[in-house]
């Protein structure tokens, strides 16, 4: 594990974000909303969790334990979640600037909305919130189906292309 590919990873969980956000910023409420029995059950609650793990991931690696009341809302307008999860992920880009890939290896503890503590090495918490972000988007994809908008190529590749 290094940083080269967690920046990778990193890169394509925006890039992916980014290719739902126009699609979903101009659906009305009954769409953003409408009740699923997948994922967090809606398109905004879905997408509001992707952003609030991305948001407290974030604090728990640069050494604080945010609690539940703290979390941003998942019932944010698609426009405003877009550009607080910019700012968030701008803010982690400025993070993992200042790490170095044996920064990876270091454990990291934290306590959990439950009260629980946990610790793990820092470079599995970034790799996490990669992973979790590509299944919470596959939720999404699914629901934009259902409600009648055709979901965008997610390819992984596709970030990349000459």
């Amino acid at each position: 594990m290094n940083l080269a590919t967690i920046r990778v990873l990193f890169t394509y969980n925006d890039w992916a974000r980014d290719q739902l956000m126009p699609l979903l910023a101009p659906l009305d409420a009954g769409r953003l909303d409408r009740e699923f029995d997948i994922g967090l059950g809606s398109l905004r609650r879905t997408m509001g969790h992707l952003y609030g793990a991305e948001w407290i991931w974030l604090a728990r690696w640069k050494g604080r334990s945010p609690a539940k009341q703290e979390i941003p809302s998942d019932s944010q307008e698609m426009g405003d979640l877009w550009q607080s999860w910019r700012e968030t992920a701008d803010e982690r880009d400025l993070f993992l600037d200042s790490l170095s890939d044996a920064d990876l290896e270091r454990n990291v503890t934290y306590t959990n909305l439950k009260g629980i503590e946990w610790t793990f090495k820092l470079g599995h918490m970034l790799l996490h919130v990669c992973n979790h972000g590509t299944h919470h988007r596959a939720q999404a994809l699914n629901m934009l189906r259902r409600v009648g908008v055709p979901p965008p190529e997610m390819d992984f590749l596709r970030v990349f292309e000459a």
